[in-house]
């Protein structure tokens, strides 16, 4: 499970450190991709794996809305690979889908990592209506 979160930046070539926590519970070959919220998502690569089965393996190949998802998701998919100094560097499309500037915030967000803006981070929490999420939750524990 990933928990906590890690303020730290990305330097001017787009690089940036895990963290160390992180790091070793993701495993080698981390799989990352531009979610739908303006983040990066870092999932385990066995875990990706067999998350996008799960999804996928019955998708109709006619089903235009569904390749469209496939396409947003897979085409900003890749491999997650350290340097020797234990840098990642992002792609440019990574940086400009996700508003990424110099001070990142990467979480731990159950079964995933994510990284943020901070800015970006501040005002999507913001958003968020906590009482009500938690209600739901808690009424569907009810059933």
């Amino acid at each position: 499970m990933f928990n906590g979160q890690y303020h730290h930046q990305m330097d001017d070539k787009g690089r940036l450190r895990i963290p160390p926590a992180f790091r070793k519970l993701l495993g080698e070959n981390p799989m990352i991709f531009c979610s739908f919220e303006k983040c990066l998502f870092i999932y385990p690569r066995a875990d990706f794996d067999r998350l996008v089965t799960e999804r996928f393996k019955d998708a109709d190949l006619l089903d235009m809305d569904m390749n469209d998802i496939k396409r947003a998701i897979f085409s900003s998919t890749q491999e997650l690979v350290e340097d020797k100094q234990g840098r990642v560097s992002l792609n440019q499309a990574f940086i400009e889908e996700c508003s990424l500037s110099k001070n990142i915030i990467t979480i731990g967000a159950y079964d995933r990592v994510e990284i943020w803006d901070e800015e970006v981070y501040k005002e999507h929490k913001k958003s968020v209506d906590f009482n009500k999420i938690i209600a739901q939750f808690t009424a569907s524990r009810k059933m």
